[in-house]
């Protein structure tokens, strides 16, 4: 189902959550996990009508009665803000995954810092969002010309740089991910 109210009293006590990227591995075990606890779901998905991408969703137990799927597109500002709205809690989820891109900066990196910021946006625009959730990856801690630390802590980031430079696999996902968790941290 798309859309629908989101009405704040959904949920019982526990109100409503988004999960962006619903569909994905980690987006699905969430949205799996929060109806287990009986959460009201918002899960957004770039096409709620592509059955064979959200089969697995529609079919867990209340998923009928407790999980509304959103089409949103981190390419598209303001995609997110009617699945956010009524929402307590927000799961960022979603993130381009392609590293075949042929424009790393296009396709990848700036979706990925856009679709971020437009999320906290979309979160400050519902007013009832008390907690924002990002998902981020060790790739924004470990990637460098030097070996890893063996502990980590806040002031470790992934070299944007020598990433750039050396183009290891998956280069381009780190370099989104690093510069979109950087920008929402200084928000």
């Amino acid at each position: 189902m798309e859309g629908g109210r989101t009405d704040q009293n959904e949920g019982g006590g526990k109100g409503s959550v988004c999960v962006t990227g619903a569909t994905g591995f980690i987006g699905s075990w969430l949205v799996m996990r929060l109806l287990q606890r009986g959460y009201y779901v918002h899960g957004t998905v770039r096409d709620p009508a592509d059955h064979g991408k959200v089969k697995h969703l529609l079919e867990l137990p209340k998923a009928g009665t407790h999980l509304r799927l959103w089409r949103a597109d981190l390419k598209e500002e303001g995609s997110f803000d009617d699945a956010i709205q009524g929402c307590v809690g927000v799961f960022h989820v979603a993130s381009p995954m392609d590293i075949s891109v042929k424009d790393a900066e296009n396709e990848m990196i700036k979706p990925t810092v856009n679709g971020m910021l437009d999320i906290m946006r979309a979160c400050t625009k519902a007013k009832s969002v008390k907690r924002l959730i990002y998902t981020s990856t060790t790739g924004t801690i470990s990637t460098g010309p030097q070996p890893p630390p063996l502990e980590f802590d806040e002031s470790f980031w992934t070299d944007i740089d020598y990433c750039k430079a050396q183009k290891m696999t998956a280069w381009m996902y780190y370099v989104a991910k690093t510069t979109a968790e950087k920008v929402a941290e200084r928000l």
